[in-house]
């Protein structure tokens, strides 16, 4: 999972897909970093106060810069907006691998984009929140079908 600073919609993205993967969060490696990261920044309180409504927990989240090598060893890089896309691609990860989590699955939900509640409200946490948790909903079922079809 891919944002701009890590400390909001990506760690929250990442937590909300480990969660939904339920037993199957063994068999996959979730993680997050952000384009203009900077290294070691901990979760907005407001990000620690969203997932920890969920039971979720990300006090000891760190931020990362994600880098070429990081980039390239994802399957699969789910990033929050369409400026972050061109970011990951720059580091040379194919874009068949590079997916905007509001339009991945196809078709998507493009009408509902993961803004950056950097600095805004706590409403503004809750409703990125609340959009993180629909579209994994969405895209859980996918990574599932993968991780079946690399055990075939």
């Amino acid at each position: 999972m891919v944002c701009t600073g890590n400390t909001c919609r990506s760690p929250l993205a990442a937590a909300a897909l480990a969660h939904a993967l339920g037993p199957d969060r063994e068999r996959v490696s979730v993680s997050s970093a952000g384009t203009a990261a900077e290294d070691g920044s901990p979760a907005t309180p407001e990000s620690v106060d969203v997932a920890a409504a969920e039971g979720l927990e990300l006090e000891d989240h760190q931020a990362r810069r994600l880098t070429a090598d990081l980039a390239k060893d994802a399957d699969l890089v789910i990033v929050m907006e369409p400026s972050h896309r061109g970011a990951v691609e720059r580091l040379g990860v194919p874009a068949e691998r590079v997916k905007v989590m509001s339009e991945w699955p196809e078709r998507g939900d493009p009408g509902l984009p993961v803004s950056d509640p950097f600095g805004g409200s706590m409403e503004s946490y809750e409703e990125c929140w609340r959009r993180i948790q629909h579209h994994v909903n969405r895209i859980v079922p996918h990574v599932r079908e993968a991780l079946r079809a690399r055990s075939a």
